[in-house]
């Protein structure tokens, strides 16, 4: 019990600040100042528009600056491959961009893709995975099949695939949808095969049948009365699908598909990485351990879900 608590809790913990960190990164790390004073008076340029506040901060004096203030894209021709110091907490890269910088506002193009890509994949899975589940016969010898089919091919290279022969639709998208959406589409089959499982075991248990016997029709015994206890696993296995999809999407960045420069990404970052990596050491360091602290957060979180909804660990 003291286990999969402590792993619930600390994963929690280490996503939630890691989402923190990310969603506030244009406020921590940002050349635009927190405060200024100039001939109008005090005024707060982070709060504005990016126009406004670099047109009216020509003008002002910056009073209270943001804990790191570089933005990720302001370059230092006379700082690059600086090591990490006072002025720089994680140094610079090639192009003398503040490293610290770009980790925060790379974790918003991570965690971004992450969550968005789960969120696809469940909205695939879990229609394919109820109906195969319940209706059973020629339905779900189909849809097994196609899970099946999905599941023989290794998610990187349907992602590469689907990236390279991606319809008008998606190509139309911005990267970071784009990405969700084709990692999203190559690891829906997971949920689908957990919630046939889980439909399969439930849909002659007593529950269904009453309902039925009442005069509920598919749709509401599938929604109201299947779907809420076949959760438990889905929701399982969307903790780890999250830290899956962070790591296929660096792994796509790394081999140069993912966000287009110079937005930057953690996978991104440690492609830059491989140019500089016999003399900048932080460079590879600090976007892989940013890396690894999401993927573990995941996991933890996974983990302490998956003890959390078992019932025989309930029964402890």
């Amino acid at each position: 019990m003291r286990r999969f608590r402590g792993n619930l809790q600390a994963g929690a913990g280490l996503v939630g600040l890691l989402a923190i960190a990310a969603g506030a990164a244009p406020y921590l790390a940002s050349d635009i100042a927190w405060v200024s004073r100039g001939p109008g008076g005090v005024r707060f340029p982070i709060l504005g528009s990016a126009d406004l506040r670099r047109v009216a901060g020509a003008e002002e004096q910056p009073v209270l600056r943001a804990p790191i203030p570089y933005g990720p894209d302001l370059t230092d021709l006379d700082a690059i491959l600086t090591a990490p110091s006072g002025r720089h907490w994680l140094g610079t890269d090639g192009l003398g961009r503040d490293v610290a910088s770009r980790v925060l506002h790379g974790g918003r193009v991570s965690l971004t893709v992450g969550l968005a890509a789960t969120a696809v994949a469940l909205l695939l899975g879990l229609p394919l995975g109820a109906v195969a589940g319940y209706a059973g016969g020629a339905v779900d010898a189909a849809v097994s099949r196609l899970v099946e089919a999905v599941l023989c091919i290794p998610v990187l290279l349907l992602a590469l695939a689907l990236l390279t022969a991606s319809p008008p639709a998606l190509r139309g998208l911005p990267d970071t949808l784009l990405l969700a959406s084709v990692i999203g589409l190559a690891s829906w089959a997971p949920v689908a095969r957990y919630l046939r499982g889980e439909f399969l075991r439930l849909r002659q248990s007593e529950m269904a049948l009453l309902a039925r016997a009442s005069g509920a029709g598919p749709l509401r015994v599938i929604v109201r009365h299947l779907l809420p206890s076949a959760l438990p696993p889905v929701i399982v296995a969307a903790a780890f699908g999250v830290a899956a999809a962070i790591l296929l999407e660096a792994a796509l960045s790394f081999l140069g598909l993912g966000v287009r420069p110079p937005t930057p990404s953690w996978g991104g970052m440690l492609t830059e990485a491989r140019h500089h990596v016999d003399r900048a050491w932080w460079l590879a360091l600090f976007p892989g351990a940013a890396l690894f602290l999401a993927v573990l957060g995941c996991n933890m979180l996974g983990e302490g879900l998956r003890d959390l909804l078992d019932p025989r660990q309930r029964r402890r």
